[in-house]
């Protein structure tokens, strides 16, 4: 090897870094790896948000019996026309029980929700009335804040729709709205495809307090006596998505009740009033699977979107006597 050659090697450079094709390849293997990773991210995510929303229906199931050993009640559901009263609901009542007495005491009960002098409060986000796994829309407002009145403050009208609330209590297995077209259990002309009573046509929701379900249209309150079927196997609150409440509930918007006359995760798609509010009303939710459930007894369940529509309506009941088995 002569002196060239030797000095060649000496200072020959070799190339530095990656070649094309090693570069593709660490690229793919980077892609592959996150796609795989993205998955388990989400699922991360979902059981993140979901144990939140069970922790707000804890929190509202503990506020409820605080409640009852205070007024040796539940909260009555709203204030109505006919109880010549202003306009509140449960959710109004149990502030001062989920920590927000600043927020309770900001209220004038004097007068109804919409009036100016709560102008500003109703707009107060409250955490544990919000589903933190909700994709919220143009219905849920601009603050995301509940409304504590029974119509919200839009009307049919209003472009803007009201908050509503996330966790409506249970009216149980009661119509929607007199549900003309019930108990033959056929659509209506104004609400095709409805899935309201299906033949299961439980009483009215209108005074006297014959309502069905642990809550009903008027300042009816129950007592935890009342509820003979047991507190496990009654359901008190349950999850909604103000984005299908806006113009969806019981006769106007935003109501603080909702059914199980409605099968459950009935998402509607009816554009504009009126003919969709006699469906709307129902438990929902962006969990995938199904929503969560708040019994009587202070206890949260998720219930699976294909629960058997009977058993459903036979947890909606308090005093109904029929056999439940839990979903």
């Amino acid at each position: 090897m002569n002196h060239f050659d030797l000095q060649s090697r000496r200072h020959r450079r070799w190339p530095v870094g990656f070649t094309l094709i090693e570069l593709l390849v660490v690229i793919a293997i980077i892609g592959i790896l996150v796609a795989l990773l993205l998955p388990a991210v989400q699922a991360a995510r979902d059981a993140a948000r979901r144990s939140a929303c069970q922790n707000n229906l804890k929190q509202i199931g503990l506020a409820m019996h605080s409640y009852h050993n205070v007024h040796k009640s539940l909260p009555y559901t709203n204030q109505m026309p006919y109880d010549s009263a202003p306009g509140a609901t449960w959710g109004a009542m149990l502030l001062p029980f989920v920590e927000q007495q600043a927020v309770y005491d900001q209220f004038d009960f004097s007068v109804h929700m919409g009036h100016p002098n709560n102008a500003k409060i109703v707009t107060v986000v409250v955490p544990v009335f919000i589903c933190p796994g909700a994709a919220y829309g143009s219905g849920e407002g601009g603050s995301r804040g509940p409304i504590f009145d029974n119509r919200g403050d839009a009307g049919f009208d209003n472009p803007n729709p009201a908050h509503g609330l996330w966790y409506p209590v249970s009216m149980g297995p009661t119509h929607n709205d007199n549900c003309v077209f019930c108990p033959e259990a056929k659509s209506s002309p104004s609400a095709p495809d409805s899935y309201c009573c299906q033949g299961w046509n439980y009483g009215s929701s209108s005074p006297p307090d014959n309502h069905t379900g642990l809550f009903g249209r008027s300042t009816k309150s129950v007592r935890f006596a009342q509820i003979s079927d047991g507190l496990s196997s009654t359901i008190m609150n349950g999850e909604t998505l103000p984005r299908q409440c806006s113009y969806m509930g019981l006769y106007a918007p935003n109501f603080s009740l909702a059914g199980t006359t409605i099968t459950l995760n009935t998402f509607d798609v009816c554009p504009a009033p009126p003919g969709c509010h006699v469906r709307g009303c129902g438990f929902k939710s962006d969990h995938p699977g199904g929503a969560h459930f708040l019994l009587a007894d202070a206890s949260v369940q998720f219930f699976n979107t294909a629960i058997d529509y009977r058993l459903y309506n036979n947890l909606g009941t308090r005093a109904g006597g029929e056999p439940v088995v839990s979903p």
